[in-house]
C-alpha cells in the first residue's frame, strides 16, 4: 500500500500536471479569435495544418518505435490525461472540433462553441477538483456551474450573440461535458452547444423575416 506521503507527492504532480494543460488548453481561445478576425482561408489553413501537425504527433505516440515513444513519454507523456495516452491527444480533438464547427455554424456560433470549451472545460475542471463534493458520473455538480457561469460571462465578448442564444449554449455544453459519452467532451460539446445555438439562431432570423413588413 502507497505511503501518505507518497501519495501527497503523486497527487501534487496529477495537479501540476492537470495546471499545465488547463494553460495550454486556454492558448487554445486563438483559434475563435481567429474566427472572428482572419478570413476563412486563413482559418482553414492554420486549423488543417495544426491538426495535420498534432496528428502526426499522436500517429509517432502510438505507431513509433521504442525510442520513439519512450522519447514521447518522457517529454510530453505529464501533459496528456490517463485516457489520451492510448487516444488522440486534446490538441487534436480541440483542433478537430474548430473544423467542424467552423464549417457547419455560423462564424459567431463557431466561435462560441469553442469559447465555451476551452473556458468551461478549465473552470469545471479546476473548481470541480478544488472544491467538488456533489458527484454526478465522473464529474461534479460544482464543476458544471462553474462551466455555466464561466461560459455565460465569455462569450458576452462575442459581437452578434443574443444572449438567449449564447445561454443555451453555455447550459447545452455543461451538460454535455457532464455525461459519460464515449465520444472525447473537446468535440461533442462544442458540436452540441454550436447546433442547439445554431437552431435557436435561425429561428429568430426566420421569425424576424416574418413580422417584417
Amino acid at each position: 500500500m502507497p505511503k501518505p506521503d507518497a501519495l501527497k507527492s503523486e497527487a501534487a504532480l496529477s495537479w501540476k500536471g492537470e495546471l499545465y494543460r488547463k494553460g495550454i488548453h486556454l492558448s487554445s481561445l486563438i483559434i475563435p479569435i481567429g474566427f472572428l478576425l482572419l478570413d476563412p482561408r486563413a482559418v482553414l489553413t492554420g486549423l488543417m495544418g495544426g491538426l495535420l501537425f498534432f496528428a502526426l504527433f499522436d500517429i509517432l505516440r502510438f505507431f513509433g518505435n521504442d525510442d520513439i515513444k519512450r522519447f514521447m513519454g518522457m517529454n510530453f507523456g505529464f501533459l496528456l490525461r490517463p485516457r489520451e495516452k492510448k487516444s488522440f491527444s486534446g490538441a487534436t480533438t480541440i483542433l478537430l472540433a474548430g473544423l467542424l464547427v467552423y464549417t457547419f455554424y455560423e462564424v459567431k456560433v463557431a466561435a462560441a462553441s469553442m469559447v465555451i470549451i476551452v473556458i468551461g472545460d478549465i473552470f469545471a475542471a479546476l473548481i470541480g477538483r478544488s472544491f467538488g463534493r456533489i458527484r454526478v458520473f465522473a464529474k461534479t455538480v460544482e464543476g458544471s456551474v462553474a462551466f455555466i457561469i464561466s461560459t455565460a460571462l465569455a462569450v458576452q465578448f462575442i459581437p452578434g450573440l443574443s444572449l438567449r442564444v449564447a445561454f443555451i449554449g453555455c447550459l447545452v455544453g455543461a451538460i454535455i461535458e457532464l455525461l459519460p459519452l464515449p465520444i472525447d467532451d473537446n468535440i461533442t460539446v462544442p458540436m452540441i452547444a454550436g447546433g442547439f445555438m445554431q437552431m435557436v439562431l435561425a429561428n429568430q432570423q426566420m421569425l424576424q423575416k416574418m413580422i417584417q413588413p
